[in-house]
């Protein structure tokens, strides 16, 4: 290991995390974070630079690290007693009989990862306020915004992505995604510098082929056009709305 490249990396993470953090004004004075750990590559580094960063933050934060159980993980332990062991945490694991949900209501012909996701964000809503929790921290990254705007956009008919900070429709809680500046790319390539493997997922179920579909559409426009991912997150943020086939009073959805 380059321990040169492994600050390398760390210090890019850092620095977008920070500022994505800053910018959307994502954790204040005395927060309660309750990050969402499923024990893939993009919780962990979350988790990681979350740690990192409060070591140095301006301001004092609590974080909670909570792993949802869908019964499709294996060898969770491992992540967990890392944690416990690397960042001093002890994540609250929680049941939540995801699997038997999907395997009844679940069509063969459909993902059902979307369902899964929503399963799973309830229960964390639930909890949340249960434990004081500020807000719910994500490690959805910039290719997970993007991907998501271009499927509603695709699929849809809907312009709207991930937001990197949101009040829930309900506005009970806060979700946050602090790695939103972050491409995936970067998070792997800080990954491989973490001693620790990610979980396996041994879902069964179909999987989200509209979702490979449009990486894959990225995957070109990227070998055409090296910053399409920055242009698009950008754009995001700079909406022309005299310019968008609006009608009054129509939106996807009121808040």
């Amino acid at each position: 290991m380059s321990y040169n490249t492994r600050r390398y990396f760390e210090k890019r993470i850092r620095k977008k995390v920070g500022s994505a953090l800053h910018d959307y004004s994502m954790i204040t004075s005395q927060d309660k974070v309750m990050v969402a750990i499923s024990g893939g590559k993009d919780s962990i580094v979350l988790l990681q630079v979350l740690c990192d960063l409060r070591k140095a933050a301006p301001v004092q934060f609590d974080i909670i690290p909570v792993h949802i159980r869908t019964g499709f993980e294996k060898d969770f332990e491992k992540v967990a007693i890392w944690i416990q062991n690397e960042l001093h945490l002890e994540v609250m694991q929680i049941d939540s009989h995801i699997s038997n949900i999907l395997q009844k209501v679940s069509d063969p012909e459909k993902s059902t990862c979307a369902l899964c996701s929503r399963l799973r964000r309830g229960v964390l809503y639930g909890l949340a306020p249960r434990l004081s929790a500020s807000s719910i921290a994500l490690g959805h990254h910039m290719d997970d915004i993007i991907e998501t705007f271009l499927l509603r956009c695709f699929f849809t008919g809907q312009i709207g992505a991930m937001a990197p900070s949101r009040v829930s429709n309900d506005g009970k809680n806060r979700v946050i995604r602090p790695m939103a500046y972050c491409t995936n790319d970067l998070v792997e390539n800080y990954f491989h510098y973490l001693d620790i493997e990610p979980v396996e997922t041994l879902c069964p179920l179909r999987n989200d082929s509209k979702r490979e579909l449009v990486r894959a559409y990225l995957s070109e426009f990227e070998r055409q056009i090296p910053t399409v991912k920055y242009s698009i997150f950008a754009a995001l943020g700079n909406i022309d709305t005299k310019s968008m086939c609006l009608k009054e009073g129509i939106y996807a959805y009121h808040d």
